[in-house]
């Protein structure tokens, strides 16, 4: 008789990595996340996903008519077309100028040497372009988020999430529904590639202790790129194709008489439309982590997903602990980003400023917002003074862009992780076991 070892024995020697003793280390190694974001390879390419999409969206809102509403007034503003009686000339007045449909940005155009008050008022009156509401709505709500995390009011942090996606996404559907749906389809292409090559040098990292050259990662990622792509679009697809038998049936429902037939037969159309709206809500939930579980991974879109929301379904607590402690170490990290842009903007103009020169008349930078603070200057910059400040403003950018790219760079990453963690929890797999063929080293 062989002395086999039991099993049992075997199992319980083994760290119980689905029970809570392994929830705080798990916690802890995605709020590591925070650091290992910061990697110039990360941040490079994060900021050349948020490069592509500025130039993108900004191409989109010149070359189309303003199609969002205005801001919003306060209560002491005057209406628009009194602004243009009181200050501009009349031959210079864009067309349309007494309607509340006149272009945003001819509108900007007309007031561009008012004062910097009637400026301000002005941005508020005006229409917009879909991507300059999109990015102010989400700047908005990630403003608010991270007050809301810092004086730990959920109350804030709930207002935040809602005025960043839920409330942005509404307000875009309703008004400019082609900008929503082919520019969340060029995002989510931009994300799945390159944001997985991000969660890829990290799982590989993470994982296997290995680094893998960047170059040959997003090489990979590329190669890959309809697998990566269609993880996140699949679910959405699939959603819609569920729709269709409603949208034939409703046609058919102009049709007198067959109108009474559809609505009898409406139930079935409930069915399916049932099935959509159980798709979309798993894919809402696990889309913090799809592309990067589609990165780790190398099974076809379809069963990247099934296990994605089995692993969700499985974890739904440890997922929420996971993703809120990204979340807050996230508002803490970019707190940290920011201050190290800021104070290494600031500081190189302040030194600059000392004896006068180009840098005591370009935009400062707020923190943590990153945004551009205007100079009041005493007297007319001349000579080549213009050019010299156009040209250090363009290196601000720079560094605005590769510091706000970490954004990316740690959603990515901290979705690689938790994903990671909620398998091994789930499915007792190592963190090394990623999906084959992968990048290779060179």
């Amino acid at each position: 008789m062989q002395n086999e070892p039991d099993d049992y024995i075997v199992r319980f020697m083994e760290p119980p990595t689905g029970s809570l003793a392994t929830l705080g280390a798990d916690a802890r190694l995605v709020a590591t996340g925070v650091f290992a974001a910061m990697r110039p390879e990360r941040l490079v390419i994060g900021g050349f996903v948020l490069l592509i999409v500025s130039l993108l969206g900004m191409l989109t809102d010149a070359s189309t008519p303003t199609s969002m509403p205005p801001a919003g007034a306060i209560a002491t503003d005057p209406t628009l077309t009194d602004l243009f009686r009181e200050h501009v000339e009349e031959f210079e007045r864009p067309h349309g100028w007494e309607t509340s449909n006149v272009d945003g940005f001819e509108v900007q155009a007309a007031f561009a040497s008012a004062d910097p008050e009637v400026r301000t008022m002005v941005e508020r009156l005006r229409r917009r372009g879909p991507f300059e509401t999109f990015t102010s709505s989400l700047c908005g709500g990630l403003g608010l988020l991270g007050t809301g995390v810092v004086r730990l009011d959920p109350a804030a942090i709930v207002a935040g999430v809602d005025e960043a996606v839920f409330a942005n996404i509404a307000q875009l559907w309703t008004h400019d529904r082609g900008f929503l749906i082919i520019g969340g389809v060029l995002l989510l292409l931009l994300i799945s590639t390159f944001g997985g090559a991000i969660a890829r040098i990290d799982a590989e990292r993470f994982g296997r202790d290995r680094d893998v050259p960047t170059l040959a990662v997003i090489r990979w990622a590329i190669g890959d790129v309809r697998r990566l792509w269609g993880a996140t679009l699949l679910p959405p697809v699939l959603a819609i194709i569920l729709l269709l038998p409603a949208g034939v049936l409703g046609l058919l429902a102009l049709v007198p008489g067959v109108d009474v037939l559809v609505a009898i037969g409406w139930i079935a159309v409930l069915v399916f439309a049932f099935a959509a709206a159980l798709i979309f809500t798993a894919w809402i939930v696990s889309l913090p982590i799809l592309s990067a579980a589609a990165a780790c991974e190398s099974g076809d879109p379809s069963e990247i997903v099934v296990r994605t929301a089995g692993l969700i379904r499985m974890r739904p607590g440890r997922f929420l602990v996971l993703l809120a402690t990204a979340l807050v170490t996230g508002v803490l990290g970019w707190l940290l980003v920011s201050g190290v842009a800021t104070l290494t903007l600031e500081g190189a103009r302040t030194a600059g400023a000392w004896f006068g020169g180009p840098t005591a008349i370009t935009p400062g930078t707020a923190w943590p917002s990153l945004t551009a603070v205007p100079v009041v200057m005493d007297s007319e910059a001349t000579g080549t003074r213009w050019l010299a400040a156009g040209i250090l403003d363009f290196w601000r950018s720079g560094v605005t862009l590769i510091a706000t790219g970490w954004m990316i760079a740690f959603g990515m990453v901290s979705g690689a992780r938790i994903y990671l963690l909620l398998r091994r929890s789930v499915e007792s797999l190592r963190l090394d076991e990623l999906g084959s063929p992968g990048p290779e080293s060179e």
